[in-house]
This record gives C-alpha cells, sequence and structure tokens, in this order.
C-alpha cells in the first residue's frame, strides 16, 4: 500500500497538554503549552497540514480525568479517515503498575481516581470508526511503580500497545529528560515538530510515521537524549504526517535498474561473474539465516526478494531505491547494519558486482547511520 495523507475533512486530532498541576509534588513542564499550540499549527497548516483547524482539538492544562474524557469521545468518534491523539505532561504508574496521565489536579498518592488512566485511551481509540489511528505520548513514566510487579519499561510497553493503532512515544525515565530548562519545547516534541518543518534529506515525498520514527530516533541519540518508542507499525508504511519538506534525489525509475541477468559491470571480471553472482546469492541467504537466529528478525519480504530475483537482482533494487526499506530500519534499531544488503555490497569479492556508483550510494547510506565497515 502506498503512502498517503490524511484526509483532512475526514480526520481529528486531540492535542492535550498538562503543564501546570496543583499539587507541589508534580513538577510544572512550561513548555508543554507551546508543544500543543505549534503542533496544532503544524497539522492544521494551510498549505502542509493533515487535519482542518475545525476538526483539530487543543486541551490545555485540563482540570480533571472528566475533561479529557469528554474531549477524547468526541473526538474519536467524528473521525472517519484518521485520528490523531496527542498527550504531552506526566506519566504516573499506580502502585500496581497501571500507566495513568495526569491532569491539573491530579494527586500523586491517588494517581488511579485524579488521572487519566491509559485504558481510557486504548479503548477510544480501538472503537473509533476512524480508519487509522495514531497515538503520540511525550511524557515521562514515573511515579508509584515500587511494588509494580513488573519493570517499568515493560510496564509501559504493555500500556501503549493499542491494537490497530501506531503509537509513538518519548518514554524517558524522567521528567528532567523530557523539558529541558530553557528550551521552548519538551525535547522529544521539539525534534517532531523540526522534522515536520524541515523534513528528513533522501526520504520520500511524504513522510511516513516509520520515516518519522527514525529520524526521531537519530536525532535525540545526537542530542543525548532518551530513545522514542513505537509500537503498532502496520500504519508506518503507508499513513504520513504531512509532505516531506526537504524533497528527495531524483529517484532511478525501477525499469532502468539492470536485472539479475544483466550483464556485469565492465570493473566485473567477466571470466568470475557467473561464479561470483551465485555466492554473493547464498551469502544474502546466509545472513538472512543469521538475522532469524542471532536476533531473532524474519525478514519475510527480504528473502521474497532474493528468491524472486535472485541475490543481485534484489541488491540491486533495494540500492537503488529512494530510501531505505523498512528491513533496514530494523536492522539500524537491533545494532545490526553488518548484515545490511548495503554492507554485503561492499565486502570482497562482493563489490566487483557493482559499479563505483553502486559501491558508493551503499557506502554513503551506511555512513549516514553510523557504520563504517572496514
Amino acid at each position: 500500500m502506498s503512502t498517503r495523507l490524511p484526509d483532512p475533512r475526514l480526520s481529528n486530532a486531540l492535542l492535550i497538554g498538562t503543564a501546570q498541576f496543583t499539587s507541589d509534588a508534580i513538577s510544572d513542564l512550561p513548555s508543554v503549552a507551546n508543544n500543543v499550540t505549534a503542533l496544532a499549527e503544524m497539522l492544521t497548516d494551510p498549505a502542509a497540514g493533515v487535519v482542518n483547524p475545525s476538526r483539530c482539538r487543543q486541551l490545555i492544562n485540563p482540570r480533571a480525568q472528566r475533561e479529557v474524557g469528554t474531549a477524547l469521545d468526541e473526538t474519536v468518534n467524528a473521525a472517519d479517515d484518521t485520528v490523531i491523539v496527542y498527550y504531552a505532561g506526566h506519566g504516573l504508574l499506580t502502585p500496581r503498575g497501571v500507566l495513568h496521565l495526569a491532569v491539573a489536579e491530579t494527586d500523586p498518592h491517588r494517581v488511579a481516581y485524579t488521572a487519566v488512566p491509559i485504558e481510557w485511551l486504548r479503548t477510544a481509540l480501538a472503537e473509533s470508526p476512524a480508519k487509522n489511528r495514531i497515538l503520540i505520548l511525550d511524557c515521562c513514566f514515573s511515579g508509584h511503580a515500587a511494588t509494580a510487579m513488573t519493570s517499568v519499561s515493560s510496564v509501559v510497553t504493555a500500556a501503549i500497545d493499542i491494537s490497530g493503532t501506531y503509537t509513538l512515544t518519548s518514554a524517558p525515565a524522567n521528567s528532567t529528560a523530557i523539558a529541558p530548562a530553557g528550551e521552548r519545547f519538551t525535547a522529544f516534541t521539539g525534534e517532531l515538530l523540526r522534522v515536520l518543518r524541515d523534513g528528513i534529506p533522501g526520504a520520500d515525498d511524504l513522510l511516513s510515521l516509520r520515516d518519522i520514527y527514525t529520524a526521531l530516533v537519530r536525532g535525540l541519540h545526537a542530542r543525548s537524549m532518551p530513545r522514542p518508542q513505537h509500537l503498532g507499525t502496520g500504519l508506518a508504511d503507508h499513513i504520513a504526517l504531512g509532505p516531506n519538506a526537504a524533497g528527495r534525489p531524483p529517484k532511478t525509475s525501477m525499469d532502468a535498474v539492470p536485472p539479475a541477468t544483466t550483464e556485469a559491470p565492465e570493473n566485473a571480471p567477466s571470466a568470475r561473474n557467473e561464479e561470483l553472482e551465485k555466492n554473493f546469492h547464498q551469502a544474502l541467504v546466509n545472513g538472512y539465516r543469521a538475522m532469524k537466529r542471532e536476533i531473532n528478525y524474519n525478514a519475510t519480504i527480504y528473502i521474497r526478494m532474493i528468491s524472486t530475483h535472485g541475490g543481485l537482482g534484489a541488491a540491486r533494487q533495494l540500492l537503488h531505491a529512494s530510501s531505505v526499506s523498512s528491513g533496514f530500519t530494523t536492522l539500524w534499531e537491533k545494532g545490526r547494519l553488518d548484515l545490511t544488503v548495503e554492507a554485503f555490497i561492499l565486502r570482497e569479492p562482493w563489490s566487483a558486482l557493482f559499479t563505483d556508483e553502486e559501491l558508493q550510494i551503499a557506502r554513503d547510506r551506511l555512513a549516514e547511520y553510523g557504520y563504517h565497515p572496514n
């Protein structure tokens, strides 16, 4: 399925931000209000927005649970195409490890009765008539988790794994990481706004959720900020949050990509070409098996490409694509770029099968993601 933008006429957004709290035990987050207003402007921009202004609701400093519940119910049930729910503030865990989102009057000693349970969002999104559901959480996950049966990390992961919903979360460990002093925005939302505003060089014309997540990981890592999480990636390949302002280099037509049976480039010794192709094909198959065995990653689309087009044909298709594949991103996330097609291409003797231009594409792509093969 090709990437597309939400239909602004049939899509809704609810942006919630709690910046001020009545309890002295919960620190205020002044930048959260800026998050909401700036994100609303971005999502409703006349030229690049994905939601009509009349369908984007801002809820800043809701005082009680019921305010959020009412807004949530009205927003998700009136969306037919895409619904976006965003929350920025504090995430608190009850003594039993149940995630709640803080509002202005939340009492940290009575979280279950004074904060919004994540189950409300889970139920609302699951029952929404919208075809696509996106949940973005920019909050710390701290509080009363001392007696929880599992770790904070596993509690959060379970809480945000909502069926049929793509969830993106900052997931920092504490409030100091979420809102750096003196910054206009929180770290996570600030980076999200930058990506939506500036785009992603080399990515497709539309900013898919997968591309956005990858850019967030890189940008936040460069600033020594916590690594975001994402779940429900089934939507990531076809729903976009805006056009790519950075544009992309001219795309090489797939019709122009030589198939596996095409004559080898001039720098490939013709006498060894057939044997090299055969061995390269087997090397990629062995790499696929290593993914399954060593990192529990079953790259089914990848192995299907190899089986259909041969190792060399699959490598060239991936190499000449306008952006990295989802498999490349997964291997990067798992710290195994050595198993990518690009890494195999640069190894001897396989490099003899490719042109200097193709080798440079592979080299630049790996370098962009911080991997420099020997």
